[in-house]
């Protein structure tokens, strides 16, 4: 199943290397009568469950729901003694693992039930490579036709939601449809280098933009200087609501990832963005309960020791100012690994900032922090998002602890 329908380009070599690293640390560590592994990632769950000649990786969000457990097992039996039985390993090098087996895919939905789709997203058709059709026999498609949103064809259809969204989730697995309009308010988008080459007036990308959507190009140079890192797309409809409609807006930026000139942040990214304002707050929370001067004392002092140049890299000091640069292209390409390390050093520059603060102010300025984080901070972002950064509230206890202040 794909994953997230925002992940437009996802490198198929990374995402096997990254399950047969799984897949190989599983079979070093678990032991004989222990067929289930866990690796909790922050933003993501692996699960590798080992069966006879296959391992089942599961990636989830949050915690484990254990009553999918049985029903995960016997997929993975069925698709083990059924789906490959007798089928030749020059066979099984040959497959194309994303509409392989449309019987099966479409079993694990039925049998998982997922209902969770957004009705305001929109399905399209995705051409097929022969004349097979996967969906020829949908009493949807007629419906599908990348304009029509999920709940304009449950009201269209009379048919029931729940029957619409579980026809689409169908036609999903089976790789018969992808969907446009999947950005939601409070997804954060930023742009790319692909963005720059829309901007040039004699780019063929530019050219190919303009023939789909025409209004692209007039509102592209408004949108682009709001792709900052950290604008959610809810604040940047409402930016250019004087001038667009809403419906326009979100037309433009779907048109923008489909050329992949524009993603939604990833949810290790969501977290390195939350921890890097985190630490902007924490620096000017600083400069008014100490003062300027101090608080860039300690920011230099802490900077000396980050060794990771993608955190030190980008807080700007040039003489008594400072600035944190939001662009994510600095972390365009990186694996997750790398990026939930990024996230470790970064709440470990955040721990040290508040460990060389003057004691002597401390509870104060845990005080004043904790109302900053709780006016600004905690609505932005997702408990899935927070999940972790519990980490520094641990910090800034002890630190006040040890002052001898309450907390």
């Amino acid at each position: 199943m794909k994953l997230d329908p925002k992940a437009q380009d996802l490198d198929p070599i990374l995402v096997s290397g990254f399950f047969t690293a799984i897949q190989s640390f599983s079979k070093e560590v678990i032991e004989r009568d222990s067929p289930i592994l866990q690796v909790n990632y922050g933003a993501r769950l692996f699960t590798v469950m080992t069966g006879k000649t296959t391992d089942l990786v599961v990636v989830s969000m949050g915690e484990w729901v254990e009553e999918v457990t049985p029903v995960l097992q016997s997929l993975h039996e069925e698709f083990e003694t059924i789906w490959l039985k007798g089928m030749s390993q020059k066979k099984k090098d040959s497959l194309k693992v994303d509409t392989a087996f449309p019987k099966f895919r479409e079993g694990v939905i039925q049998n998982l039930s997922f209902r969770k789709l957004s009705g305001s997203w929109v399905p399209l058709l995705v051409e097929s490579d022969d004349d097979t059709s996967v969906y020829g026999d949908s009493v949807l498609e007629p419906y599908i036709d990348g304009v029509r949103s999920i709940d304009d064809i449950a009201r269209e259809s009379g048919l029931r939601q729940p029957d619409v969204i579980s026809e689409i989730n169908r036609l999903w697995a089976l790789g018969a449809i992808k969907f446009g309009s999947t950005l939601g308010k409070a997804d954060i988008v930023v742009s790319n280098s692909k963005i720059d080459r829309l901007m040039q007036a004699t780019s063929p990308l530019r050219a190919e933009l303009g023939r789909k959507n025409p209004d692209a190009l007039t509102l592209l140079p408004r949108l682009s200087a709001l792709f900052d890192g950290r604008r959610t797309v809810g604040a940047i409809v409402e930016s250019l609501s004087d001038i667009k409609a809403e419906s326009e807006i979100l037309q433009v930026m779907d048109n923008l990832m489909e050329v992949g000139a524009i993603t939604a942040l990833s949810p290790e990214k969501r977290r390195i963005l939350l921890v890097k304002e985190a630490f902007e707050l924490a620096v000017r929370v600083c400069e008014v309960l100490y003062s300027p001067e101090e608080a860039l004392t300690w920011l230099n002092e802490c900077l000396g020791r980050v060794q990771a140049p993608e955190v030190a890299g980008v807080i700007k000091v040039t003489g008594s100012d400072w600035v944190i640069d939001y662009d994510s292209r600095l972390y365009e390409g990186l694996d997750p690994r790398t990026l939930m390390d990024l996230y470790a050093e970064w709440m470990k520059l955040l721990a040290q900032f508040v460990s060389a603060l003057d004691p002597n102010r401390l509870t104060k300025y845990a005080e004043a922090l904790t109302d900053a984080f709780d006016g600004y901070l905690l609505g932005r972002y997702s408990q899935n998002d927070l999940e972790g950064f519990e980490e520094f509230s641990f910090w800034l206890e002890l630190n006040c602890a040890k002052a001898g202040g309450t907390h």
